[in-house]
This record gives structure tokens, C-alpha cells and sequence, in this order.
């Protein structure tokens, strides 16, 4: 009876050390997927900039970085003219996370458009809402905003220096002309305080960079300021904190040296 029962503890004490041994491997494939509950795209507008909505719900299991393409071609006797291309921000979307990805365009004349939008994420490129839309001619004078506007640009981005004389609000940058398969960011900023300093930064991406000129529109939702900023893109000149450091190690060396070769003299 006793050795019944010693075998039976040795049994039992086996038991979790047989199951620390087994190894369970359980794999969760990731998924990229999402749907589109709401776009925004008017059907009449009024040559003030306008705006192409797309709202992005991230039903997948993989977080990605979204963005949105729209292009705009004129309608002229049923042919198609492409005239402009836009993008919005790059937008961070987490899954179970929707978000707003606004394109942003200025039209300069009326006319007939259509519009055909993509979204950008994870390596994908997926097809979004397309739609025709007219612009008319409103009857308003922009006048130049009361803003004192300095850029500097570097391989990624062009950041705007805002001084104001007053108030601004709903202001939107947009990318004019930029270089053909560039990507360039379109932006609003909602506030721009009077006598505060507002920096404001637009992305870009280049293929291959070189110096170019771009020009911007910034302008108000509501067409009453307008004005045209040119600026020659430019990599920013940094500090070479590394080959200084360099330097001045080399110089604490050379001069430690010479410290090393008095004293030896003197004791001599």
C-alpha cells in the first residue's frame, strides 16, 4: 500500500514538469481591412478652397498610417483634364479607430470637375469615393492677410513662421505648384492669434530631392484673405556637432601631449 502511494506522489509531482515541457505555439494573423461610414464631397461650391472628406474606420488588426489622395480633372466638351492632385496630413489610425482625412484644393476659375480619391496606408493603395461637382464664380475681393509669413525648408517639410496683426481663423495651405509625383501635405489651421508667433509645418516627400520652387496658396475657408508665398526648397544646414566634437577631442589630446612632454623635460 505504501509503495502505491509513493507512486502515486512521484506521479503527481511529474505532471506539471511533463507540461512545462510541452510547448503551444498559437499564431494571430494580422489583417489590414476598414470601411468608409461618411465622405463629404459638395456638388455645388463657390471658387473658395474646398474641401474632400473621407472618414476611415480601421476594422483590421494592424495600425497604419492613412492618407488621402484626391485628383481633380476639369470637364471640358466630355473630356477630362487632370488639373491638380492634393493630399491630406498623414494621419495615425489605430485599430477599432476611425478618423477625418481632409484634401484640400483652391480653385482658381469656375467650372465642371470631377474628383476620384485613393487612400494610402500600410503599403496599400485603395480606392475612394469619386464624384462630379461645378464651382461658380463668387463675387469676392480677397484681400492680402494681415500676416507676416517666413518659411524654412528642409528634405521633409516646409515650416510657415505666422505673425499676425490680427485675429485669423480657418486658414489652409495649400501646395500650388510642386514638383509632378511629389507627395506634398495640404493643411488647415484652425487659429492664428494676433501679436503670437504660430509656427506651422507641411510634410512633403520627393523622389528624388532637389532644390525646386514651390508656391502656396494661403488662404481664408471663406475667400476673404488670400496671398501667394514662393519659396526655393532647401536642406537645412545643421550644425556638425559630430565633427566638432572630433575637433575638440583632437585639440584636448594635442595639448594634453605637449602638458606630458614639459613635464618630462623639466624633470630631467
Amino acid at each position: 500500500m505504501k509503495k502505491k502511494i509513493i507512486a502515486l506522489v512521484v506521479f503527481l509531482l511529474m505532471i506539471p514538469s511533463a507540461l512545462a515541457i510541452i510547448q503551444v505555439n498559437i499564431y494571430v494573423s494580422g489583417s489590414i481591412d476598414g470601411r468608409i461610414p461618411h465622405s463629404n464631397i459638395p456638388e455645388e461650391v463657390n471658387n473658395t478652397p474646398q474641401s474632400f472628406l473621407v472618414v476611415w474606420e480601421n476594422t483590421g488588426s494592424i495600425g497604419c498610417r492613412f492618407r488621402l489622395r484626391a485628383d481633380i480633372y476639369e470637364i471640358i466638351n466630355d473630356t477630362k483634364k487632370q488639373v491638380y492632385t492634393s493630399w491630406s496630413e498623414e494621419t495615425p489610425i489605430e485599430p477599432g479607430e476611425q478618423a477625418n482625412l481632409i484634401a484640400y484644393w483652391y480653385p482658381k476659375s469656375p467650372g465642371n470637375f470631377t474628383v476620384r480619391t485613393f487612400l494610402y496606408y500600410c503599403n496599400t493603395i485603395r480606392d475612394g469615393p469619386r464624384a462630379n461637382f461645378t464651382v461658380f464664380k463668387q463675387n469676392i475681393t480677397a484681400k492680402e492677410i494681415p500676416v507676416e509669413v517666413k518659411t524654412e525648408s528642409t528634405e521633409s517639410y516646409v515650416a510657415f513662421r505666422f505673425n499676425s496683426k490680427e485675429n485669423i481663423e480657418n486658414l489652409v495651405i495649400i501646395p500650388d505648384e510642386y514638383p509632378f509625383g511629389w507627395t506634398f501635405d495640404s493643411k488647415k489651421v484652425d487659429w492664428i492669434e494676433e501679436g503670437k508667433e504660430k509656427i506651422v509645418k507641411l510634410d512633403y516627400e520627393a523622389g528624388i530631392w532637389k532644390e525646386r520652387n514651390v508656391s502656396f496658396d494661403i488662404v481664408t475657408l471663406d475667400g476673404r484673405y488670400y496671398q501667394s508665398k514662393e519659396i526655393t526648397l532647401k536642406k537645412k544646414r545643421e550644425f556638425p556637432i559630430y565633427q566638432t566634437i572630433i575637433i575638440i577631442l583632437a585639440v584636448l589630446v594635442i595639448i594634453l601631449s605637449i602638458m606630458l612632454i614639459r613635464r618630462r623635460r623639466v624633470k630631467i
